[in-house]
């Protein structure tokens, strides 16, 4: 894990993420770019208003993801480029993970009814389009080395190998081990899609401590957070299937269900990347 990408908005939730992302980078000696993307005001008719010119605006951002990465680089001694351009944030991002080579996405999730502006724009759209891991970390998280991942495994689909990397690299670097979580919606005892998933994890996880658990509950995401509950953890980990994942996941119920009530980072591996 060689770059990590932290978008910011200078808000708190951001400014936590790029806390937790600077502690990840100083395991794995990673370079950190912290980013600002801004779009200028349109001001609305017929309603006072002053005009802040683009070299105006350029110029503040600057200044204060400076002042963000200086604070960055001097306590934690990684090395910090900070970036601001304009244009639409989701868009600059997914250039930006491309043109950058980006191992890692790290993004600060807002709490309450704040929710939605980084869920339900920005982030959601930059999740959805960069093909790069992504971490989402909530605002009130504090960094805490991990000891214990949890992956919410789908037996339904076929996964590559290679998607695991991401999590096998931080379950390594913090020697954290890994729980295998499967929930099914009735109880049907274990299946033979089931057994199978089982016995390749078993090939792709060898060498690291891990384990296999079965649930039953009504609601997926709900199953998942009472497991959460009994068995707590550092890390979520889930896979996002192309043209489902987000379908099934990010819908406006859904996010409460899985991100807003869920009080730990989750990671996000991009099936398509």
């Amino acid at each position: 894990m060689k770059t990590i990408l932290v978008p910011t908005d200078f808000s708190i939730a951001s400014r936590n993420a790029a806390t937790y992302a600077a502690q990840i980078a100083t395991i794995f000696k990673a370079k950190m770019i912290l980013f600002h993307a801004y779009m200028l005001p349109t001001p609305v008719m017929e309603v006072p208003y002053v005009m802040v010119t683009a070299n105006e605006l350029q110029k503040q951002n600057e200044n204060n993801i400076k002042k963000q990465g200086e604070e960055l680089r001097r306590h934690y001694g990684i090395e910090v480029e900070h970036l601001v351009q304009i244009g639409i944030p989701s868009d600059e991002i997914k250039l930006l993970t491309l043109e950058k080579k980006i191992d890692l996405v790290v993004i600060g999730m807002k709490d309450g009814a704040e929710m939605d502006k980084i869920l339900g724009s920005t982030a959601i759209f930059a999740i959805r389009k960069v093909r790069s891991a992504v971490i989402i970390v909530p605002a009130d998280f504090n960094f805490t080395p991990l000891r214990k991942i949890i992956y919410a495994s789908d037996f339904s689909y076929e996964i590559p190998p290679n998607l695991f990397e991401p999590m096998i690299k931080l379950s390594k670097a913090f020697k954290a081990s890994i729980d295998i979580l499967n929930v099914h919606r009735q109880h049907v005892g274990v299946t033979e899609g089931q057994r199978a998933g089982n016995k390749k994890l078993e090939t792709i996880f060898n060498g690291i401590d891990h384990r296999f658990s079965t649930i039953t509950n009504a609601s997926v995401m709900n199953g998942i957070n009472v497991y959460i509950e009994h068995n707590p953890a550092e890390l979520l980990v889930m896979v996002a299937h192309k043209h489902t994942f987000f379908e099934r996941v990010f819908t406006k119920s859904q996010t409460t269900a899985m991100a807003y009530e869920t009080k730990i980072p989750l990671l996000i591996l991009k099936e398509n990347q």
